[in-house]
């Protein structure tokens, strides 16, 4: 695990920088696009102001590992907190949980890149015969040097400033460390925000999901949508950073709601249905409340 020093911080963000490290995701694929020169196409317009692209391999096994990737960010994503695009800020707690399904997740892809070199000479074959004239062998490199396009790997990192860079310059490494600290500390306000709007966005969407439709008939409730908040109350100590008492008082108010029942129950029982509906609407009204003063986010889940 590569570290530096933890900032000496005087604000909210030190505590940030102290329950967190960041986790720097690499996950590498081979192109599978080429320009086209403007002398193979003919169009009725100025060359000059058309890009044209060509496909080189049309293959579900390289879609499979692409689709796969998308999984593992969006895993980091919903497990990790707000930052900076492309830098995932994970709680020091869930480190072996994370990095444990990031090892799944690499022997999963391991598995799918296996997949597709094994279909690749059939694929190239069948490129040639689609792309015809716009076919070029050269595109397509030997299996080997396609394997090495590929990579996945993970990396852990806690926030700080190089000490290197105080003996190269005492004024540089004082500004470097003041702008370390005003970015946690904005980081620290923007968790606890996020946090807040996520769970009044599942607890919402469970709410409507147990409202009856017009003609009074349930609507149909999904097992994702009941165990998706319960993803976010299981990891909710580990993530709730800030110390956020007020969402905190929420989070125990949902998990009595939906301690020691299952989504089938909740379903297609009456009495509990109604009861879970009216509870989680009282903690929506709530959560509302709190994020209604929200600001413009700087950092996102989702970049």
């Amino acid at each position: 695990m590569a570290t530096a020093p933890i900032l000496d911080l005087q604000s909210p963000g030190e505590d940030l920088a102290r329950k967190t490290v960041f986790v720097k995701l690499r996950l590498g694929l081979p192109g599978n696009s080429r320009k086209i020169s403007s002398s193979q196409i003919e169009v009725d317009a100025d060359k000059r102001l058309v890009k044209v692209s060509k496909t080189l391999l049309d293959s579900p096994e390289l879609e499979a590992v692409r689709r796969l990737d998308g999984e593992i960010r969006r895993y980091l994503y919903g497990v990790c907190l707000p930052f900076e695009p492309g830098i995932h800020l994970l709680p020091i707690p869930l480190i072996e949980t994370v990095d444990a399904s990031l090892r799944e997740f690499a022997a999963k892809r391991q598995g799918l890149v296996e997949v597709f070199l094994v279909a690749y000479p059939r694929l190239c074959a069948e490129a040639a015969s689609r792309l015809r004239t716009l076919y070029n062998p050269l595109d397509y490199p030997a299996v080997e040097e396609v394997r090495s396009d590929f990579s996945a790997g993970w990396q852990y990192v806690s926030y700080g400033v190089p000490e290197q860079l105080r003996a190269v310059s005492e004024r540089m490494f004082q500004h470097e460390r003041e702008r370390a600290a005003e970015r946690m500390a904005e980081a620290y306000t923007e968790v606890r925000q996020v946090l807040r709007e996520a769970m009044v966005e599942l607890v919402a969407h469970l709410r409507d999901r147990l409202r009856d439709q017009p003609d009074g008939t349930p609507q149909r409730l999904r097992e994702s949508t009941v165990q998706k908040l319960r993803e976010f109350l299981d990891t909710f100590d580990f993530r709730n950073v800030t110390n956020d008492e007020e969402l905190r008082e929420q989070v125990e108010r949902a998990r009595g709601l939906l301690a020691g029942t299952t989504t089938d129950a909740i379903r297609n029982t009456t009495d509990l249905r109604a009861h879970v509906r009216e509870g989680m609407a009282a903690i929506a009204t709530r959560l509302e409340v709190m994020t209604s003063d929200r600001v413009g986010r700087k950092f996102r889940f989702n970049e």
